[in-house]
């Protein structure tokens, strides 16, 4: 064992003396680290390489002018400063590792091996060869003498060559135009090398060559590729070495030797919608930015989509790109990938499609798996590659769908998302993210996220700066609005999107896009289904397509293989019985995703086979046994326009057991309710109450509290609460929904009556039906349906700033409850009424570690976006207010 380790000592020594001339410059030792651990003591080993680590990272740091003084900065935190300045992942790597072994070392609890002190000296030797093939001046001490320009294509390639794993061996600059790079790397027994000369043009570099008979520098390796890289790209009948070994290329085209960029993007460019002339149509956009006094988003421009993503990317920001399903959003990210970006911008241009990501795959094995077929190295190194062209510059990051790589579309799930792909924001190049939920540019948390002035995520931080991004000197991402399109047809004007424009084109139902239902994209999906499965001959096969593609949706699944829907959907889908992509009969209805694999030609035409298969109560039970199926917003509407499967002989009031979707639009769930309940139709009226208060002033209430009550509590309404004195006394408010009661009156109440307060998943569910409604109504906005803000202030009250505002100047100071009698179109699909606005209404669900309750539906000084059938908040027990009421229910059995 003690020879093996003297050979690997013997070897590392030789290795450093290689870096001879950064210990000069730097006054470094590089023996002693190797004496300490050829002497037994591998601590020492490792405490020497800290130091010699902080020397490095202190000079870069004053070379890079970062702020701060470095001289007192700890390793952790010298690793931070300087990330954005080492664009090698794996030298990232090994300053971590360096830190961690140091760490080790200086704790009590590890024993320090001479295997961690090797792996010390080799990671330091990572450390040098990345500041040795790139040249960084303040380390080395050398003075450049080439072209800066020359120079930063030196430093690109050597970089680019080191993370392949190649280390450079040799580099000479032959004049300030020209410099010659060796590098070399070895797996097991094979050594390959990689020889280049950078120069202007072949003609400079034609004598060299003449003179050296062909060979660089009389260089005799094996396993040798040579490049000769010009500035221009050379002519066709430019070969100054007869034999073919030296491969001329310009410098631009350099890259695609190792990433196929234009393979890439045509396999894009195929998968990309081909629209007919009818559908060729110009998006409009507007550019959104945040008001510094209100914090609301607020348009600064207006124009041609396309044209405003050109001219973004062309100034290097970032960009998130935001509008509704089939706004154009894939299109226009697909055209820019493919022809809009500028050439001299964006040298590489990356297209991924976040929706054919796994929930659970991480972001570096998606981006390996897209792009590997299309970059010429072993595949544990692509994402290494993409990531040192995002971070050397010149990128264009287009990331699609970001929506669709979420478990959930809540905001700490797409913080989750963020972080994953931190690694792929950069400073330098520019990166498209596109969503269908205008909520990521409406919430204030992703709005300094994306303003990148305030992180609200420390894990998002730690991943910004991992990999090598300072967080603060991210360009701010500006938020493009996508609009529909306008269309004028005879006397009457209409808007439409892209999508539905080319469905209407594909289907004949051009008439169709004058109807302004909500339902009209979900009637033109399913006459485009109904039109490919007619004219392939296969009507049959829609059930099959339900319970494949849609319960697989619920499931997280977009992608198939062609073997799968043969199996699901049968091989009659198949021409002749073969199982190929040309005989796929159903074709029209997906895309390419991958070698004999597809996905639904959009996801909303998943999303409608979702909601078909959730229309019937089987499907949403077996919906609900995942746990937490992945629903949308588009698959509620489509479900809601479809209507479900509602079971027959339900008395009314009544609650059926069964499955149920829940929650607000970007938190949507399934539960399910194990036995029915019979609601009051109406919430609790001051009339009933007051009969209440005198059964307990003459029989008491111990029979009725809950056993956690107050002592001295009172069921009296809280007088010096009421707005309006009268409130109890005025026999006119005995239709009037009771208030100012707390929950502990409220639960005693219902016992009173011989009945309990809902749940908040019961009361919800009564509330919005199996449909999933937006209100007890339907998904049509109708104030004269509510009583809520927006009825007392006369106009939508759109956000929170407006709402404050009509508050602050008295606009809502005559908003009151109502008689629970009106109106009458406020009723669910059960027949309860009066579940939206008017008050609040406490439930049974506890958050006993705050002592508070959940309350339901909104109220009267609530805005109309607050008074929503999924609308919760949560208030103390003890609490009693104007806004506040419940109403009961009955278990049945």
């Amino acid at each position: 064992m003690t020879e093996t380790v003297d050979d690997r000592l013997r070897r590392l020594r030789t290795e450093l003396d290689g870096h001879a001339r950064i210990a000069r410059h730097l006054g470094l030792d590089f023996e002693r680290p190797v004496r300490s651990l050829g002497d037994g003591y591998p601590e020492n080993t490792i405490a020497l390489i800290g130091k010699i680590s902080e020397r490095l990272l202190k000079q870069l740091w004053t070379h890079h002018e970062v702020l701060g003084d470095p001289s007192g900065k700890a390793l952790n935190d010298l690793i931070k400063g300087c990330r954005p300045h080492i664009r090698s992942t794996n030298v990232l790597n090994a300053l971590t590792d360096i830190q961690r072994l140091r760490n080790r070392s200086t704790h009590d609890g590890y024993d320090i091996a001479e295997e961690d002190g090797l792996l010390a000296v080799r990671r330091l030797l990572d450390v040098l060869e990345w500041f040795t093939s790139t040249g960084v001046t303040a380390i080395t001490g050398e003075a450049p003498a080439l072209n800066p320009l020359v120079e930063r294509k030196a430093e690109f390639l050597a970089g680019l060559y080191t993370t392949l794993g190649y280390r450079l061996i040799k580099r000479f600059e032959l004049s300030e135009s020209t410099v010659y790079q060796l590098f070399c790397r070895q797996a097991g027994l094979q050594v390959d090398y990689v020889e280049i000369i950078i120069g202007r043009n072949v003609g400079e570099l034609d004598q060299l060559l003449a003179a050296t008979g062909g060979e660089l520098l009389q260089t005799r390796l094996p396993k040798l590729t040579r490049f000769l890289i010009v500035d221009d790209e050379p002519p066709a009948e430019a070969a100054p070495c007869p034999d073919g070994q030296v491969r001329i290329v310009a410098y631009d085209r350099f890259v695609e030797r190792i990433v196929d960029v234009p393979a890439h993007l045509a396999a894009l460019a195929h998968s990309s919608p081909t629209p007919g002339a009818g559908a060729e149509v110009t998006v409009a956009a507007d550019v959104l930015e945040t008001d510094p006094r209100t914090g609301d988003l607020t348009v600064t421009e207006t124009d041609d989509a396309a044209a405003i993503l050109r001219r973004l990317v062309g100034s290097s920001a970032n960009v998130l790109v935001i509008g509704g399903p089939g706004s154009g959003k894939t299109t226009l990210l697909h055209r820019l990938a493919i022809d809009g970006a500028d050439p001299s911008t964006h040298r590489y241009r990356f297209y991924l499609d976040l929706s054919l990501k796994g929930h659970d795959e991480q972001f570096a094995d998606f981006v390996t798996r897209v792009l590997g077929p299309h970059v010429k190295v072993p595949r544990n190194r692509v994402f290494d590659v993409f990531l040192y062209l995002i971070r050397a510059g010149s990128v264009l990051c287009v990331l699609d769908a970001i929506d669709e790589a979420v478990a959930n579309t809540s905001l700490p799930a797409f913080l989750d998302l963020f972080a994953d792909v931190a690694q792929a924001i950069s400073a330098e190049s520019t990166v498209v993210l596109s969503s269908r939920y205008s909520f990521l540019a409406d919430s204030p948390q992703v709005r300094r996220l994306l303003n990148s002035s305030t992180l609200i995520s420390e894990k998002l931080v730690q991943q910004l700066h991992a990999g090598g991004v300072d967080p603060l000197e991210l360009p701010r991402f500006s938020v493009v609005r996508l609009d529909d399109v306008e269309i004028h047809r005879d006397t009457r004007a209409y808007t439409a999107s892209p999508l539905e424009l080319l469905l209407a084109e594909q289907t004949g139902h051009d008439d169709g896009l004058a109807d302004e239902q909500t339902g009209r994209l979900a009637a033109l999906v399913a006459a485009r289904v109904d039109q490919v499965l007619t004219d392939s001959g296969l009507p049959q096969v829609g059930p099959k397509l339900d319970a494949c593609l849609g319960a697989a949706f619920l499931a997280d699944r977009s992608v198939f293989t062609l073997a799968e829907l043969c199996t699901e959907l049968g091989i009659d889908c198949f021409t002749d019985g073969r199982v190929t992509a040309d005989t796929f009969l159903l074709a029209p209805l997906f895309r390419q995703a991958g070698p004999a694999a597809v996905a639904p030609v959009h996801t909303v035409f998943q999303e409608y086979f979702a909601a078909r298969h959730l229309r019937a109560p089987a499907g949403r039970a077996a919906a609900a046994q995942l746990g937490e199926p992945f629903l949308t917003e588009q698959v509620r509407r489509f479900l809601h326009h479809l209507g479900t499967e509602t079971p027959t002989g339900v008395p009314p009031l009544v609650l059926p057991a069964g499955t149920y979707l829940l929650g607000p639009s970007h938190r949507l769930l399934l539960r399910t309710l194990d036995r029915p309940v019979l609601f009051d139709e109406h919430p609790v009226t001051v009339g009933r109450y007051k009969r209440f208060l005198a059964a307990v002033e003459r029989d008491g209430c111990a029979t009725f509290d809950h056993s956690d009550t107050p002592a001295e509590h009172t069921h009296s309404p809280w007088a010096e609460r009421l707005r309006n004195p009268a409130y109890f006394t005025d026999p006119a408010y005995d239709d009037h929904p009771v208030t100012c009661v707390n929950w502990w009156s409220a639960h005693a109440f219902a016992r009173f009556e011989g009945k309990r307060l809902p749940t908040c998943v019961e009361w919800e569910a009564a509330a919005r039906g199996t449909d999933g409604r937006l209100f007890p109504w339907g998904d049509a906005l109708d104030l004269t349906a509510v009583n809520c803000a927006d009825s007392y202030s006369g106009h939508p009250l759109v956000t929170y700033e407006v709402w404050k505002q009509e508050i602050d100047s008295g606009q809502l100071r005559d908003s009151a409850p109502t008689s629970v009698m009106a109106p009458p179109t406020n009723r669910s699909p059960f027949g309860v009424r009066g579940m939206a606005g008017n008050v609040w209404e406490w439930t049974a669900t506890l958050f006993e570690d705050i002592n508070s309750a959940v309350i339901c539906g909104g109220s009267y000084d609530n805005p109309y976006r607050a008074v929503q059938t999924s609308s919760k908040g949560l208030y103390r027990r003890r609490g009693a207010s104007n806004a506040v009421g419940f109403r009961c229910v009955q278990d049945l059995p």
